[in-house]
């Protein structure tokens, strides 16, 4: 490279990492920046446990190791600091652009290459996962090292060089697993050519980088599981009954669609309909077994919901998963800049520069193949916008490739050809934007986003800031309303930011809708009985005894309530029955003696006193109440 060029990939490449450094400092002290959620969570908790406690684990990998297990030796050698850990993650997305430059500067030339760059150093979407708890920005530094590799092989083709080549996509296929289907691919692109050298040293290489992990998997498991034994529960979630809509949607055995109740989820539920016990690779193959009968037996529904994943995999929305990029902008002006995205402009410009290098073909036929692959690898499963995430490298390279060519034949004086692919470019720029209905891609506001910050304000002691989003999130889907969990949450919500009336009135929707929970008829009780309404509150707390008569504090309450109002027959009655149900519950007992002194009846007090005393030994208002019963008795006057 000239010293020019050289000086223009430097200052790109710190450009890069200068604004990815500044979405991580953006982010900093705001929401989930400290507080992983969902898979992030996951990864977070799998390096803690091989960084203190279990390093080899002790079951077959469900999820794909390499980066949880690169989080934890991090966590090992410097500690748990995420700060530091997006920031080395940035250094690693910045080298993985310099390799891309490297591949395509050596396929295509410089000025394809600085172009690439360029692109890629501001996609928004590379920006957003270099910085975040997840593995999905290894995912796409693996297929730069792969070009880069297959690029040097073309180049001066080795023997080593193509076993390189094949272990980065080995290495790729323990990030994503579903990059296997890639270097298999590329070999039999090799083979048809017959170059059946380099296609048996890409197998080979992948397998050799894959190797340890099966190993591992057979020592620790005792279990033949290639990587990981996920495979048959994903492609079960995308094609199952419950699943026509092409995006995730975990099958209603699951108590939730969280990593860590996926694998759990899926094992009990295969050994409960197999009457036995199961190995995790018996465990995916089960599943795999159910999801091709549904395809065959579905098969018309399979191709429509099909259909709906490829419409997704290629319009300009970015399907959320754990976050939600574009609410996530309000927490960083990096998000909110005008930076390249999938629909402006390189899914445009890469079907222009598709068409564009068809002329030269033999040159991108690699290219093409592993583009296609990788499609087929995620088209039958389900999409979210970070799966599609390691196509997006590949599609920058015809995407710089379009721009270069365009400039190139207008120069030459051919003009036709320029505006058929200016045609392909405004046509799919037209199609990719065009908002997809709710029932493909899913709803485009921030229902889910407000929902769920709601739940990390609610459980980080910010309560009138959960309510808020609790309130948006009602807003954008009344539906919200209808869910006695949503209606509680935000009850308590309302009642932790001292908005009472509020929060009452919550609760007593949350008793409407749902008739068989005790805890929302006992947090309207305790409202009312803080109000001073001991009548309501008697009334509410009374049923929630009765929706579950094991409830000490609604009994306690309740008892309370009635004492309050005069009515200690009904006082000694509530508590009558959890005593007896709960006989080491002392605060019923201590209830009991304080309603018996109301009503002098002394030798009761102390005999109440005195067994909750035998619970709670040195109980100071049991010894106060005994003391004074005692005194009583002997001096009744």
């Amino acid at each position: 490279m000239k010293t020019s060029e050289r000086a223009g990939l430097i200052g790109l490449l710190a450009a890069a990492f200068l604004i990815r450094l500044a979405m991580v400092l953006s982010l900093r002290g705001d929401p989930y920046f400290d507080t992983p959620v969902v898979d992030s969570a996951a990864y977070d908790r799998w390096a803690v446990e091989i960084a203190t406690t279990n390093f080899w684990g002790t079951k077959a990998f469900y999820q794909d190791p390499l980066y949880p297990y690169g989080l934890g030796i991090f966590y090992k050698i410097f500690g748990r600091d995420f700060l530091w850990v997006r920031i080395l993650q940035a250094a690693i997305g910045t080298a993985g652009l310099g390799m891309l430059f490297e591949a395509v500067r050596r396929l295509l030339g410089y000025r394809t290459a600085i172009i690439t760059l360029f692109f890629a150093a501001f996609y928004k979407t590379f920006l957003f996962y270099d910085t975040s708890l997840l593995k999905e920005f290894l995912g796409v530094v693996a297929i730069e090292g792969m070009l880069l590799a297959w690029a040097l092989a073309v180049e001066k083709p080795a023997w080593w060089k193509w076993l390189i080549f094949g272990g980065v996509i080995g290495l790729g296929t323990l990030v994503r697993g579903n990059l296997l289907l890639l270097a298999l691919a590329a070999a039999a692109l090799l083979a048809i050519r017959k170059e059946w050298k380099p296609a048996g040293l890409v197998l080979g290489g992948a397998l050799l980088c894959i190797a340890p992990v099966t190993i591992r998997n057979a020592v620790v498991a005792r279990d033949f599981v290639v990587t990981t034994s996920q495979l048959g529960p994903n492609l079960y979630t995308g094609n199952n009954p419950e699943n026509t809509t092409g995006r995730y949607r975990p099958p209603s055995f699951l108590v939730a669609g969280a990593p860590e109740y996926e694998e759990s989820g899926f094992r009990a539920e295969a050994e409960r309909i197999a009457g036995h016990p199961m190995k995790a690779s018996q465990v995916d193959a089960f599943w795999r077994g159910r999801a091709v009968d549904y395809i065959f037996s579905n098969f018309g529904t399979f191709l429509g919901t099909t259909f709906k994943r490829i419409l997704m995999l290629s319009n300009a929305f970015e399907i959320p998963d754990n976050y939600n990029i574009p609410f996530m902008a309000r927490f960083s002006w990096v998000l909110r800049a005008p930076l390249f995205t999938f629909g402006l402009f390189v899914a445009p410009l890469a079907a222009a520069g598709l068409y564009l290098s068809w002329t030269d073909r033999a040159k991108f036929m690699m290219l093409y193949v592993l583009l296609g692959a990788y499609l087929v690898s995620i088209v039958f499963f389900f999409v979210f916008d970070r799966y599609r995430l390691p196509l997006v490298p590949i599609l920058m390279v015809f995407a710089a490739h379009a721009v270069v060519k365009m400039i190139q034949l207008r120069q030459w004086g051919m003009t036709a050809i320029p505006k058929i692919a200016a045609g392909i470019f405004v046509a799919t720029l037209v199609i990719v934007n065009v908002p997809l209905p709710a029932s493909i891609g899913g709803y485009r506001d921030f229902r889910t986003a407000h929902y769920n910050l709601g739940i990390y304000y609610a459980t980080h002691d910010q309560p009138a800031e959960a309510a808020a989003e609790f309130e948006s999130a009602a807003k954008l889907n009344s539906e919200y309303l209808k869910d006695p969990t949503f209606v509680w949450a935000l009850g308590e919500a309302y009642e932790r930011s001292g908005r009472n009336p509020e929060a009452l009135e919550k609760y007593r929707e949350a008793v409407r809708m749902d008739r068989g929970s005790a805890e929302a008829p006992h947090r309207v009780g305790r409202l009312y009985f803080h109000e001073g309404m001991y009548d309501r509150a008697a009334e509410m707390l009374a049923e929630a005894l009765r929706r579950d008569p094991k409830m000490i504090p609604a009994a306690e309450m309740l008892a309370e309530s009635y004492r309050r109002l005069r009515r200690f027959d009904a006082a000694i009655e509530a508590l009558d029955g959890p005593s007896r149900t709960a006989p080491q519950a002392w605060g019923l007992r201590l209830k009991r003696a304080e309603i018996y002194r109301d009503l002098s009846m002394w030798k009761e007090t102390q005999q109440a006193a005195e067994e909750v005393l035998k619970i709670q030994p040195g109980q100071p208002d049991a010894v106060k109440l005994r003391d004074e019963a005692k005194k009583k008795l002997r001096w009744p006057f």
